[in-house]
């Protein structure tokens, strides 16, 4: 009996402490779950979204991933809009505004995914145009170039005067606090400058520096390779390419001379040979002046020799963009007419130093005059620089760029498919972080950067830091 009451007392007493413990003992287990709940529904409540672009079935992918990849970039928009606000009161700029609009609200955060259609875009590059953007024009860079051309466009609409009349318009076009100057000014954060010089492998002189303006540059893909880096493809691009027919207008000038000496020495005609002794002091003084100068209207019998000789060219970026693009070239032609594309993968980082692929004075260092003997292939060649010496070199993928060229990776366009047909996405950094967007039209997911990184690029843009 008493084991039995001991055994009630017992149970009750365990009973009554697992009742009146929790309201003494775990205060804090409960305040520690309501705080992690509470977090929960925060992260759930600030969780943000950007906008899908809908493809309403007429095969726009194409265009959306060009915009979603261009909404990335902030000085791009920066500058839009400085466009915009500085753009005289009867200027009309449709795609620009357009292109504004659609990019700030691709930006917009959201609490919630949503889409819509770019219908503005399409309507001012229409209407700019008057060209229509359909199935047939399917290709992501194809549209790039297609929509700064008419940016390109609408800038120099601006700064052209309506007429040689137009006193006012010239006036302000001069002052320095005005709209249209400001406009001008104002350079697109894409647009960069390339310089390239060539140079004869025969007597070793060098032509005049020459640049280009680009928005992108376009690099085609080595066929047979897996892989390739993106360090490898820059260098080469902004390296030494050999050309098999160049006219050298140095030599084409000694050979000219040769001939005319040799001519003068068997003449006899001397009307003939006055003529012919006045284009030999002509193509002498073009020697010890300037071998560049075209002086065929000068000569008066004599026609100036075409040569086909080697030369080497060297391109190199003399002045880089904000904003540097770059294309891919993934088609491979045959001689059967068959066209397929280019699977070679680019192994490409998240930020690159583009300090190593400026000129640096290397070019304007070449030496202009022509060498006093043929020199050897091996020693003419501004590949044996020490600067371009590095060609074909790929830096260590894990090496982290620094200095005052630093670019960061801000979206990727990819192909999906063969070269008839297929599907373009974008990966896109989001607004001030390191996360990244996967945006398929209006299907749109957060991924790390190892995948975007792994990606078979069509597209890179990076923007510098």
């Amino acid at each position: 009996m008493e084991t039995s009451n001991l055994v009630t007392v017992s149970l009750f007493v365990t009973t009554a402490i697992l009742i009146i413990t929790p309201f003494f003992v775990t205060p804090k287990v409960k305040d520690s779950k309501r705080k992690k709940k509470h977090n929960s529904n925060k992260e759930k409540e600030t969780k943000i979204y950007t906008f899908g672009l809908i493809n309403q079935g007429n095969n726009i992918c194409f265009l959306n991933s060009v915009l979603q990849s261009l909404a990335s970039l902030k000085s791009f928009r920066k500058y839009l809009e400085k466009k915009i606000k500085n753009k005289p009161i009867d200027a009309e700029l449709p795609v620009t505004v357009a292109l504004h609009a659609t990019l700030e609200r691709l930006n917009v955060p959201l609490t919630k995914q949503q889409s819509f259609i770019a219908t503005d875009v399409v309507w001012a590059l229409q209407a700019n145009a008057r060209r229509l953007i359909n199935r047939q024009q399917q290709d992501a860079h194809e549209l790039f170039q297609f929509l700064f051309q008419s940016l390109g466009a609408e800038e120099d609409h601006i700064r052209r005067p309506k007429s040689l009349f137009d006193v006012e318009l010239i006036k302000k076009m001069a002052a320095k606090n005005d709209t249209i100057t400001n406009i001008v000014n104002d350079r697109n954060p894409l647009r960069g400058l390339t310089a390239y010089r060539v140079s004869c492998m025969k007597c070793g002189y060098c032509g005049p520096i020459r640049h280009t303006t680009f928005d992108n540059i376009s690099i085609p893909l080595p066929s047979g390779l897996p892989s390739v880096p993106l360090d490898v493809l820059l260098r080469t691009y902004a390296g030494t390419d050999f050309i098999d027919e160049y006219n050298c207008p140095h030599c084409s000038l000694v050979e000219t001379l040769a001939a005319i000496e040799k001519a003068l020495e068997i003449g006899k005609d001397d009307l003939a040979k006055g003529k012919l002794e006045n284009d030999r002091q002509i193509i002498k003084k073009a020697l010890a002046i300037d071998v560049d100068t075209d002086i065929s209207d000068q000569l008066q019998v004599t026609k100036l020799a075409h040569l086909k000789n080697t030369a080497s060219k060297v391109t190199m970026f003399a002045k880089l963009p904000d904003i540097f693009s770059i294309h891919f070239s993934r088609s491979i032609y045959y001689q059967s007419g068959l066209t397929f594309k280019n699977p070679c993968k680019v192994k490409f980082p998240e930020s690159i130093d583009m300090m190593k692929y400026i000129s640096g004075g290397y070019l304007a260092n070449m030496p202009s005059e022509p060498m006093s003997a043929p020199p050897s292939p091996i020693a003419s060649s501004p590949i044996s620089s020490p600067i371009l010496a590095g060609i074909g070199a790929s830096c260590k993928e894990d090496e982290i760029p620094s200095g005052e060229n630093i670019y960061k990776l801000k979206s990727v366009i990819v192909h999906q498919g063969d070269h008839r047909s297929g599907h373009f996405i974008t990966y896109r950094r989001k607004e001030e972080s390191d996360g990244w967007w996967r945006l398929s039209d209006e299907y749109v997911e957060e991924v790390k950067l190892k995948q975007v990184l792994n990606e078979e690029a069509y597209m890179l843009f990076y923007e510098k830091t």
